[in-house]
């Protein structure tokens, strides 16, 4: 059973699990970050919802790679130790009208004066230390505010619940609740 949850002092909303505890209760998270953990199973699981800068220099068919490896690096993970098992056939415009749009993020409207937005989801796991992780990562380009937005749920192999489209049950309803209410958050 999940919940919607405020992010980012109510800018953003999301549905996640009920039981999953938000991680700024037990130690600081940078400010940039909203963090919850999974509680129930301890089962390690972990979502981060991320504001970032824009990476210009990255093309929207490369992002998912690039924010991908990037957690790996940030995590002490070689190239070796990692793989992505999908995120070119997941690339798609933010605009209502998108099919995938619709199939992924249901609640997610632009505002009106948005119109460069795409995302990009990538699945694949990354070994850290002796942990073999499943990452779903959902990198929002949300270029008119200058915001790459992370979405990433991590989940120990042996965790990771049932898997529909290549993507878990948590991301999917997560994705498809989140809704960012209050642009004024970018400016």
């Amino acid at each position: 059973m999940s919940e919607v949850r405020e992010l980012f002092g109510g800018a953003m909303v999301c549905r996640i699990p009920s039981a999953w505890r938000d991680v700024s209760q037990v130690r600081q998270v940078p400010d940039n970050q909203e963090v919850y953990q999974d509680c129930s199973e301890e089962s390690g699981a972990v979502v981060v919802v991320e504001i970032l800068e824009h990476q210009n220099d990255v093309k929207n068919e490369d992002a998912s790679t690039f924010f991908f490896s990037d957690l790996a690096d940030a995590n002490g993970v070689s190239l070796d130790d990692m793989t992505i098992q999908s995120n070119n056939n997941m690339i798609f415009s933010m605009k209502d009208d998108d099919a995938s749009k619709q199939k992924y993020f249901q609640n997610f409207s632009l505002s009106t004066q948005q119109s460069g937005s795409h995302a990009c989801i990538a699945v694949g796991q990354q070994q850290v230390a002796d942990k073999s992780l499943r990452i779903e990562m959902c990198v929002l380009r949300l270029t008119d505010v200058t915001t790459d937005l992370l979405i990433t749920l991590s989940i120990p192999d042996n965790k990771q619940g049932t898997v529909v489209d290549g993507l878990s049950n948590v991301f999917r309803e997560l994705l498809s609740a989140f809704s960012i209410t209050d642009w004024n958050l970018f400016c």
